[in-house]
């Protein structure tokens, strides 16, 4: 077996994985001081098991783990691994390597692996035990080994011996056989007192258990009767219950139909309000029908108006165009008659002429030159004339026109005049209109926010309503509750009261005494113990669990009364009693050293009561020995500590007995002797005061069902004033809408008369314009008639004149040449006259036309205008009819939605006698759900009982037992089968079982007890034989070393003597090893007189006795030779390298000479701040090394 390899991560200042190989014989690890060195031995004393922080230089565990450095991270576990070559199997285990690893991470968790599967720190010792190894081995030996093996004191040299002897593995087998035989022994004494204590139960169990058998039999019957009578009262009150149903079924139908009779007259309290709120919108309608009709019957007669305004324009035109015609008529015929005048006149001139012609003939010779000047001059005197006719038309039509035009302007003033003055009685509706509609606009926006207002406090009385209701119902249950709490906080005082009256749960004797006691019959009776005790309620359980039937014991005054008692209870057979004579009995305390500071102990049971100062002897006869604890561990532990000689009882009833058994489960349902008074007051108290809350909460429900109803009241008259203000808001919004459509009709109308009014100005402006432009011709025409006039009489004068030439001219010719020519000249004059007449005849016929024409169109327009006119008189007449008849619609709407209000108004008088009734119903409901549950919580509480008590359901109780034929006959069976028990007295059901138990108990404690005293004998006998061989091998081994020490110290030393021997050598395996060494030339009484490099050689000596003697596969040297001079390094080294044939030298070290006998040597250096490096060399290395110094 030899150490294969060391490998090393997060250890120390190594924190990358580094790995040592090793071979036989001698390894250096050297390096300058804080390199890490001794890190590696400290790596292997960890991984070999060492456990102390400070042996490792640390200050605690975490300190192994690489800390890291301003380069480097820490890290987070520090692991080693040791593989050992285990081919010849010096180690007990079955693989040709072996590799122990240790990890310890820096939460603080630790584990060992042993070729990576997880192990023990005890199975690595145990592996390594007496191979040298481990961490009390002398595998590692450091300077502190070498200095405490001299310094220290005999007796403590002795582990090391006993390593290398051999003997750990003996040691520690004796060691844990004597741990065993000390546990047999325990156990055998603590079953002597368990069986004692069994044999002082037996009897008294046996008789227990006949009574607890007889006590069983009457419960079954009791058991039967009472399950049959639940039965029969479960019956019958679920028949009950049902007929209960039955009622609260149709009382619930009633409500509901009271409840279906309410939501159908607020569906019929909504129609109708729907109907109402139809007939106040179509109302409005209507009204609105009727201002529209009225409105459009105005706007007709204001049609009608202007169509009469324009039939009298029209006749005026008649009458003027009627003058116009007569005036051109008349002008016409005196035209023709002047023309038929003219005409004769010629035809007389011509006849005249035609006498004078042949007159003329002689004349036109000379005359054809002034005629042509003549004809020129008449030419143009008959264009002047035309030019003047021409004028003259113009003119008149210039007239003409300019008097139509001012005929127009006037009748478009008057239009005007009437549009302006609709327009302004509009504009006076507008802003009536639009005051009215800003009035039902804030009306309505006034009533809506009064409808947001009453909606969001009938939403909140309404939440209040929901709250008071459910604080009525939680105020209901809550004095439900607290009553019924009431009424069973009293019923289970009377019930204890009546227990506490009758005794029950005491014995037939103890209430014959007490009866007997009453009636006078004995005297000195106290009564029972249980009644002259004052237990705190904390504590009452365990005391009564404490006394256990001695509750039952009567106190007397004296012995003489408590054998009247018994002479009394003899005589009537009423049983048995113990009693408790004062003058007699005295009792102790138990007091045991450091008993109060046990943890978990209370007290003792006598301090824990009290009673009267002359019970006192009592109590503490009863309770003075027995201690309280809080707990079963408590117990326990404080009854193992006083190794079980007095009884510990624990606060919830539990029993450690004298002797180590152990009593306890759970205790009784009902009341125990002693705490039944404190019960009884404490139920009073409870009544009184759930009375109390009865009374407030019945008080406080009451409150809480008149604000319900005052809630409820401003509901209904909040829901009330809503929907008055939602039909206001209806009506308000109908009339806004209303006023709205009026004013955009008015704003219709103005619109149009607006375009009206912009289209008659336009006219008014052309009519005007043309009416300048006819008067501006008319005023040129006359112009230009005034100058044609002026040139026409230019004109005639100068042909004056010439006729005054050719008169000068003709002057010479005869008279008849003149004759001729002013014939001719007269007959010219009347035809130009006739040809102007005839003109002016022509245009008088085209004015009589044009008149005749627009007298005729006038005539048509007229026609039209007294049509358009009968039609606006019917459209007006048909529209105010509508009106009417929109009118009396209105009226019957209005009669209409006044009856639908009387109809709300019976409906909600019926809605409110309905809820009357179904507050009525309600309340029958609610009474007969109270009853119900009263019945139910008794059909419960039976059920519960059935359960509680013996664990049955009703199904599988009606399986196993029968109803009784007979309820009167069974409840009498009962009742005695009661009375039975009573007398039985206090009965322990357990003590069947626990007789059972305890006799099975008795027989198999006694055989283990013969079975642990054959076990201790056993052991007594093999550690006599440890002992015995762990003596003969250590004197064996111990000789051995002792001469290997001499030789070895001779070596060393160079001469001298030097041996080792027992401080007592009769006590082999306990004494003290002593050491005696004389160097060569000096005399040594004491080993302190030595040197240090003495003591030093002298323990490496000693270590290497050891090692010839049990060499271990390796051993790590820690600088153990530091305090030798040179020559014995030499020396020290030398005999090292003789010693490496068996083991393995792992030296680490400064001195040259046990480098110069290493092998391999590993160079430790610390290139970075706290971080370790290794540098591997071979022997080979080191001497070229070594040659190279020495040539240089």
């Amino acid at each position: 077996m030899r150490l294969k390899s060391l490998e090393l991560q997060g250890f120390k200042t190594f924190p990358d994985r580094t790995t040592l190989s090793f071979d036989s014989g001698v390894t250096a690890v050297v390096g300058p001081n804080g390199s890490g060195k001794s890190n590696i031995s400290d790596a292997i004393r960890w991984v070999l098991g060492e456990q102390s922080a400070r042996t490792l230089r640390c200050t605690r565990m975490e300190g192994l783990i690489f800390n890291g450095t301003p380069h480097r991270k820490a890290q987070g576990f520090a692991e080693v691994t040791l593989t050992i070559d285990n081919s010849d199997r010096g180690l007990n285990f079955d693989s040709d390597e072996v590799a122990i690893t240790r990890r310890y991470y820096r939460s603080g968790e630790s584990e060992y692996q042993l070729n990576k599967a997880s192990v023990r720190l005890r199975d690595i010792m145990e592996l390594f035990l007496d191979t040298g190894l481990g961490r009390d081995g002398y595998s590692m030996i450091g300077q502190g080994k070498i200095d405490s093996i001299v310094a220290a004191r005999s007796e403590d040299r002795r582990e090391i011996f006993e390593e290398a002897a051999g003997i750990a593995r003996f040691r520690y087998r004796k060691e844990e056989s004597e741990n065993r035989l000390a546990r047999a022994e325990d156990n055998l004494l603590r079953l002597h007192d368990i069986v004692s204590e069994l044999e002082e139960r037996v009897g008294p169990l046996k008789e227990q258990s006949e009574k607890a058998q007889k006590f069983l039999a009457l419960s079954e019957e009791k058991r039967t009767l009472e399950i049959g009578l639940w039965l029969d009262t479960l019956e019958r009150s679920g028949r009950i219950l049902r007929e209960h149903e039955d009622k609260l079924l149709v009382a619930r139908s009633q409500y509901e139909d009271a409840e279906k009779a309410i939501e159908a007259i607020d569906a019929e309290i909504d129609q109708v309000f729907r109907e109402s709120t139809v007939c106040t919108a179509k109302a409005d309608e209507l009204r609105q029908k009727g201002s529209s009709l009225e409105e459009a019957a105005a706007r007709k007669d204001g049609e009608i108006s202007v169509l009469e305004n324009d039939i009298l324009h029209a006749n005026e035109n008649m009458a003027r165009l009627e003058r116009e015609m007569q005036e051109a008529a008349e002008s016409g015929r005196g035209t023709d008659a002047e023309i038929a005048e003219k005409r004769a006149q010629i035809e007389q001139k011509n006849q005249q002429a035609g006498q004078v012609q042949e007159e003329e003939g002689a004349c036109v010779a000379a005359l054809d030159e002034l005629r042509r000047g003549m004809d020129e001059v008449s030419g143009r005197i008959a264009d002047l004339s035309r030019a003047i006719a021409d004028r003259t038309t113009e003119s008149t039509e210039a007239r003409v026109a300019a008097g139509t035009a001012s005929s127009s302007v006037e009748e478009l003033r008057l239009r005007r005049e009437s549009a302006e003055a609709s327009s302004r009685e509009k504009q006076e509706r507008r802003a009536a209109l639009e005051a009215e509609r800003e009035d039902y606009a804030r009306m309505l926006t006034e009533t809506r926010e009064r409808i947001d207002a009453l909606k969001n406090a009938v939403r909140g009385r309404e939440l209040r309503l929901e709250s008071r209701r459910k604080k009525v119902e939680e105020a209901r249950k809550q004095s439900e509750a607290l009553h019924l709490d009431t009424q069973e906080r009293e019923r289970r005082a009377r019930l204890l009261e009546d227990l506490e009256r009758n005794m029950e749960g005491f014995s037939q004797s103890v209430k014959t005494v007490m009866r007997e006691t009453k009636r006078g019959a004995l005297g000195g009776i106290h009564g029972p113990v249980s009644r002259l005790l004052e237990v705190p309620p904390r504590y009452a359980v365990a005391i009564e669990t404490a006394l256990g039937a001695a509750m039952q014991n009567i106190v007397v005054s004296t012995e003489r009364d408590a054998k009247l008692a018994i002479g009394l209870l003899k005589q009537r057979d009423a049983g048995r009693a113990t009693f408790l004579p004062i003058s007699t009995i005295r009792g102790s305390l138990l007091r045991e050293p450091g008993l109060e500071d046990c943890a978990g102990f209370v007290g003792i049971a006598g301090t824990l009561c009290r009673c009267k100062p002359e019970y006192e002897g009592i109590l503490h006869s009863l309770l003075g020995r027995i201690a309280i604890a809080e707990d079963l561990d408590s117990a326990v532990a404080i009854a193992k500590r006083y190794s079980y000689r007095f009884r510990v009882v624990t606060l919830d009833g539990q029993v450690v007995n004298a002797g180590g058994s152990l009593t306890g489960g759970s205790l009784a349902r009902n009341s125990g002797l002693i705490s039944r008074k404190a019960e009884i007051e404490r139920f009073r108290a409870e009544a009184a005061e759930l009375a109390a809350q009865t009374e407030q909460a019945q008080a406080q429900w009451k409150a809480l069902q008149e604000e319900a109803s005052r809630e409820e009241a401003e509901l209904t008259a909040g829901r009330a004033e809503l929907a008055t203000a939602q039909e206001d808001a209806v009506r308000f919004e109908t009339a806004e809408k209303s006023a709205a459509a009026s004013l955009e009709a008015l704003a219709r109308d103005e619109e149009a008369l607006r375009r009206e009014d912009e289209e008659s100005a336009r006219r008014l402006e052309e009519l005007e314009r043309a009416r300048q432009e006819a008067e501006d011709r008319a005023a040129q025409a006359a112009e230009q008639i005034a100058a044609l006039q002026e040139q026409l009489n230019a004109i005639r004068a100068s042909r004056d004149e010439a006729t005054g030439r050719s008169d000068e001219l003709t002057a010479r010719l005869q008279e008849y040449r003149l004759r001729l020519l002013e014939m001719r000249k007269d007959v010219s004059a009347l035809e130009a006259v006739i040809e102007e007449l005839e003109r002016r005849r022509a245009g008088h016929e085209d004015r009589v036309e044009s008149l005749r024409q627009e007298r005729q169109s006038v005539e048509d327009s007229l026609a039209g205008i007294r049509e358009r006119m009968d039609e606006a008189r019917v459209e007006a007449e048909r529209l105010r009819a509508e009106a009417r008849q929109a009118a009396a619609s209105v009226e019957n709407v209005n009669r209409k939605r006044m009856e639908l209000e009387q109809q709300t108004t019976e409906l909600r008088i019926r809605e409110r006698e309905k809820s009357a009734e179904r507050e009525t119903i309600g309340h029958e409901v609610a009474r007969l759900e109270e009853r119900r549950g009263n019945l139910q919580k008794e059909y419960d509480e039976i059920t519960a009982r059935l359960w509680e008590e013996y664990e049955l359901t009703r199904r599988e109780a009606e399986k196993s037992y029968r109803k009784p034929e007979d309820p009167q006959q069974s409840r009498r069976r009962l009742n005695e089968i009661k009375t039975g028990i009573k007398n039985l007295g206090a009965v322990n059901v357990a003590a069947i079982e626990e007789y059972k138990e305890v006799s099975e108990r008795y027989a198999f404690l006694t055989s283990q007890m013969a079975d642990v005293e054959q076990s201790r004998d056993s052991l007594r006998r093999l550690i006599a034989e440890l002992t015995k061989q762990m003596k003969d091998l250590f004197l064996e081994r111990f000789t051995e070393i002792s001469r290997h020490f001499t030789e070895v110290f001779r070596e060393l030393f160079g001469g001298g003597t030097a041996e080792l021997s027992l401080s007592d050598p009769e006590d082999v395996l306990g004494c003290g090893i002593d050491i005696a060494v004389q160097p060569p030339g000096k005399i040594v009484n004491n080993l302190e007189s030595l040197s240090g490099g003495e003591k030093a050689l002298v323990a490496i000596a000693l270590y290497f006795a050891i090692m010839k003697v049990n060499p271990p596969p390796f051993c790590v040297l820690d600088e153990i030779e530091a305090a030798l001079d040179d020559v014995n390094v030499t020396r020290f080294a030398a005999y090292l390298r003789r010693m490496n044939r068996r083991t393995q030298f792992i030296a680490i070290t400064h001195r040259r000479g046990t480098m110069e006998e290493a092998d391999i040597l590993y160079g430790v250096t610390m290139q970075d701040e706290g971080v370790s490096k290794l540098l591997k060399m071979s022997a080979a290395e080191i001497e070229q090394h070594l040659l190279a110094q020495k040539n240089a």
